[in-house]
């Protein structure tokens, strides 16, 4: 078993990779890209980092949501994520459970169940583990050298839904412009704008492989990304949307939220079809 396991952890970390590197997507730009027309000097405008944390408020408030993402990776490929998120009680939208999935063509579908110092994660089909038992259990903090080999992609699933690495761009912002009012499949919003220093970015962002990402644009000669919210009356978001103008074009992710504050279900998968991490030695 162990062997079979070992065999599967490049395509895990490829997924846990893309997943992670979400921030430069779909080269396709917007109807209204983003960075094009300025705003009037007398828009409005409001603090990122107050912004983020009413934000943040209202999302907890609200306790449930789902979350999709789309887009192609540095390299052209095509990515994908949705689940559901149940925010959990505390100071802001970063403590949550999640039953997320992502996809890409070389990697297939890869399934995630978050819960508070466990994650269980499922191979794409045909990547070594058998059909009635796909599961792999990660703890906190794993006993074993498999366990802390796929907790770092556990970490970065969670990490490509944590609303603290895409809305969390805010705290980056010096101002945000309110645009003005939208609709976002169907819902009314306001829409807002800003710009987010990449070298403050780099400093505020916790997980490693985003913070690397944003060196990496740094190094590139991109020290800032452009960076669209939109929110609905209860200051909720409903969609949103950061890019990277570079000399290929514009680089963007598109992030979109529903179903806020509807039953979702987020639960561990039966005992019978999990491998323990930390029941497998090498």
């Amino acid at each position: 078993m162990r062997r079979r396991v070992s065999l599967v952890l490049s395509s895990l970390l490829t997924i846990a990779a893309l997943a992670c590197g979400g921030w430069l997507l779909d080269p396709a730009g917007s109807r209204q890209p983003v960075g094009v027309q300025r705003l009037a000097q007398d828009n409005p405008t409001r603090s990122g980092a107050a912004l983020y944390a009413d934000v943040s408020r209202a999302m907890v408030a609200e306790r449930t949501a789902t979350y999709t993402y789309s887009g192609s990776s540095g390299g052209g490929e095509t990515q994908s994520g949705s689940g559901a998120m149940r925010f959990l009680p505390g100071p802001d939208a970063r403590t949550f459970d999640a039953d997320v999935t992502v996809t890409s063509p070389s990697t297939g579908r890869m399934r995630a169940v978050l819960l508070p110092g466990t994650a269980y994660l499922a191979l794409p089909a045909a990547k070594g583990l058998p059909k009635n038992k796909p599961w792999l259990k990660v703890t906190e903090e794993p006993r074993t050298e498999l366990g802390q080999q796929l907790r770092p992609v556990a970490d970065e699933m969670r990490a490509a839904f944590d609303p603290g690495q895409g809305l969390g761009l805010l705290r980056a912002t010096g101002r945000v412009e309110e645009v003005g009012p939208d609709t976002v499949e169907g819902v009314p919003t306001t829409r807002h704008r800003a710009t987010v220093n990449l070298r403050r970015a780099t400093r505020l962002v916790e997980d490693p492989a985003a913070r690397e990402q944003y060196r990496a644009m740094l190094a590139a000669g991109i020290d800032s990304l452009e960076y669209e919210l939109w929110l609905d009356a209860d200051g909720l978001p409903r969609k949103v949307r950061a890019a990277v103008p570079t000399a290929q074009g514009l680089f963007s992710v598109t992030g979109v939220y529903r179903g806020w504050g509807d039953k979702v279900k987020i639960a561990a998968p039966k005992a019978k079809q999990v491998y323990d991490a930390d029941a497998i030695k090498g």
